[in-house]
């Protein structure tokens, strides 16, 4: 006998659309920023913000997901990892060149190391070599 989904609680619910939103804004954006590219606007001023926009949005989106699906605490660690470095990463192309942007750029790179080094760690750990 198949067994029924517990019900959506409304905090679910909506996470999860928002989550979705943000994640059809950032792929819309995306588009959006490759057709300023094809423009050739790549150096003016819109083109930060068009960087800066997929990046901030699909970050948005994966964190704001979590708690609709609930993590165990160190795959919720990898994906806030994750969703931060995204949303710093569109930080910092809002950023004149500087220390300061450099310094951030750094600490981003450092996320996404990390984050991946725990995700191989996982999967070297694990018997069955299944995708946890």
């Amino acid at each position: 006998m198949p067994t029924s989904a517990p019900p959506e609680s409304l905090h679910h619910r909506i996470f999860r659309w928002c989550s979705f939103g943000l994640a059809v804004g950032a792929a819309t954006s995306g588009i959006v920023l490759m057709g300023i590219d094809a423009l050739g606007r790549a150096i003016t001023s819109i083109h930060a913000t068009a960087s800066a926009a997929p990046l901030v949005l699909i970050g948005a989106a994966y964190v704001c997901l979590q708690p609709a699906v609930r993590p165990h605490a160190m795959e919720l660690v990898k994906r806030l990892l994750l969703g931060f470095a995204f949303l710093l990463w569109g930080y910092v192309q809002l950023l004149p060149p500087g220390a300061t942007a450099t310094v951030l750029g750094d600490i981003v790179i450092v996320l996404y190391v990390v984050d991946l080094y725990l995700i191989i760690r996982t999967h070297l750990r694990r018997d069955d070599w299944e995708t946890p």
